[in-house]
């Protein structure tokens, strides 16, 4: 009985180490395999491309310079030349002034005459002892006020008249009246729009860009204009004025581009497309996939063959397209990054190479 009993004791003692083993070494977790690329710094350039529209160059909004009742208006859509008369106001009060100031000029002008005549005299006089030193000043300062009232009579009658030119707006250049803002019978105040005219034959394209592109864009100065509704009629545009500040809403800058003989020829209004290409920069190009994220900063995995090991790398960022990211700085050429799954990666993580294509 004893017999059995040591038996069966040690039966279930060597089953006990065989267990004891097993859990002391469990099977190793095999390396996580990655998808991967090679980094590359080459000189990548970017084609860009921008919607506008195309607009007159000139837009002149016109008004009087006095407050008066309008008395004739061209009608909008009009073509007109320039110093064609295009809008003007009852003419009478400022006829009535230019008349009253050729009345004041001319009684300055007797009395300025009655004045010389008597100081001339009175000079005569004075050096045959006729007449006092007294009363030759007198003479002298008569005619010094006729003289100063002539003048003033003049100045007075120059802005008389030229006020009545203020009562008609005149076209300052060849176009196409595109704005109304009066109807005759109308009173109308002086600075308020009354015709707006467009130049006829100079015409801009204008976009609203963003502020990376314009920088990116420094120097350069060429354009490719096409219509958006037929890309077959193009044309080549130079850009001619940026603003200097952006758009407090949009942060947008306004960039007009004046446009060939072709672009002459587009309608106003028209929708176009914009087209330049930036100067290269050395830039790695990555799948957008390889990217991610770590409190708040942009990062890659880099792979270290000799360790197997993956490091977590901040990079800049330049651009993004719609799939691939392009690294500014914070990789090498040679770098091997992964591309896929990099939500589930972590630092430091011991993993393997899938085969790339072309291997």
């Amino acid at each position: 009985m004893k017999t059995s009993i040591s038996k069966y004791v040690a039966l279930f003692g060597a089953l006990g180490l065989l267990v004891g083993c097993s859990e002391a070494a469990p099977e190793a977790k095999a390396p996580r395999p990655i998808k991967s690329v090679v980094a590359e710094i080459r000189s990548i350039g970017e084609t860009v491309s921008q919607t506008g529209e195309t607009r007159p160059r000139y837009e002149t909004p016109l008004s009087f310079r006095l407050n008066g009742q309008l008395t004739f208006r061209v009608e909008n859509g009009v073509e007109v030349k320039a110093g064609e008369l295009l809008a003007s106001i009852d003419k009478v009060p400022s006829q009535n002034n230019v008349l009253t100031a050729r009345a004041e000029l001319a009684t300055a002008q007797s009395a300025l005459e009655f004045a010389r005549l008597t100081a001339e005299r009175n000079r005569e006089l004075f050096s045959k002892n006729v007449i006092s030193r007294a009363q030759l000043q007198e003479a002298e300062a008569n005619l010094q006020t006729a003289q100063a009232r002539f003048a003033g009579a003049t100045t007075a009658l120059s802005t008389a008249e030229e006020t009545l030119t203020y009562t008609e707006i005149k076209a300052p250049r060849d176009g196409i009246v595109s704005a109304v803002g009066a109807n005759v019978g109308q009173i109308v105040q002086a600075g308020q729009q009354v015709v707006t005219i467009i130049s006829n034959q100079d015409r801009d394209a204008v976009f609203d860009v963003p502020e990376r592109l314009l920088n990116d864009g420094a120097g350069t100065t060429e354009v490719k204009v096409s219509l958006i509704s037929n890309p077959a009629a193009t044309a080549t545009g130079t850009i001619r004025e940026v603003t200097p500040s952006a758009d407090p809403v949009t942060r947008t800058f306004r960039v007009k581009v004046s446009l060939d003989d072709k672009g002459q020829r587009m309608p106003f209004g028209a929708a176009v497309l914009g087209t330049i290409v930036l100067s290269p920069k050395e830039l790695v190009e990555l799948p957008a996939s390889a990217l991610t994220n770590k409190n708040g900063a942009t990062a890659v995995f880099v792979f270290d063959k000799t360790s197997s090991k993956l490091s977590y790398r901040t990079v800049q960022i330049d651009r993004y397209d719609d799939q691939n990211i392009y690294v500014a700085s914070g990789l090498n050429t040679g770098d091997i990054v992964a591309t896929a799954g990099v939500s589930k990666l972590r630092d430091g993580e011991v993993v393997k190479l899938e085969a790339r294509e072309g291997q």
